[in-house]
């Protein structure tokens, strides 16, 4: 008896660990955008420029470790030649979750105003998002953007959109002739 009520409780003992280690995790990866993905590598993320259509912004995304914190770096040249006009780092990889009412940024860089494009399952076509505006300095500061501050860029475009219907986020440089550079240290969703 004495051996059955061992293999039982080594048994719950994996159960309720894997269960407390599955929660952590999940809470997590729930509200976390960008800090969990400086942790391990940026295989989420991908840069994309306007050479995609035809346009020639150059930009580089790297990982950067400063006074023991990782974080993000999107830098190059703007250039609206050839019709373009940005670069970006972009993700697919986004949980699909309700009750988020906003994307909340720990951000710096050249000062200046950067977007965050969101898309949803509405967006079908390249030029479709969702576009939030915030401005940096040169200084480390929190950024709160809301989703009902995003405009669309379309007007074809659904003029509100929900967190579950998110597919992808971009942090993007966008629109003018410039030197870009944006770092992004954490970016989590705002709970409703």
């Amino acid at each position: 008896m004495k051996l059955i009520f061992d293999k039982f409780r080594a048994k719950m003992s994996i159960v309720v660990s894997f269960f407390l280690f599955f929660c952590t995790f999940f809470k997590t990866s729930a509200m976390d955008i960008i800090s969990q993905d400086t942790e391990n590598s940026n295989s989420n993320w991908e840069l994309i420029t306007d050479q995609v259509m035809g346009g020639v912004s150059e930009g580089t995304l790297t990982k950067e470790i400063e006074d023991g914190k990782k974080f993000f770096r999107l830098e190059g040249i703007v250039s609206t030649k050839n019709n373009g006009g940005f670069i970006q780092f972009r993700s697919k990889s986004i949980l699909k979750k309700n009750h988020f009412k906003g994307i909340r940024l720990e951000t710096r860089g050249a000062p200046g105003e950067y977007f965050v494009h969101l898309r949803t399952n509405y967006t079908f076509l390249p030029w479709q998002y969702y576009s939030g505006k915030f401005v940096v300095t040169e200084n480390w500061k929190e950024v709160n953007i809301m989703f009902e501050e995003f405009e669309k860029s379309n007007f074809y475009q659904p003029s509100k959109f929900v967190s579950s219907e998110i597919t992808s986020i971009g942090f993007v440089a966008f629109g003018k002739d410039f030197n870009a550079k944006l770092d992004i240290k954490s970016a989590q969703w705002i709970k409703d």
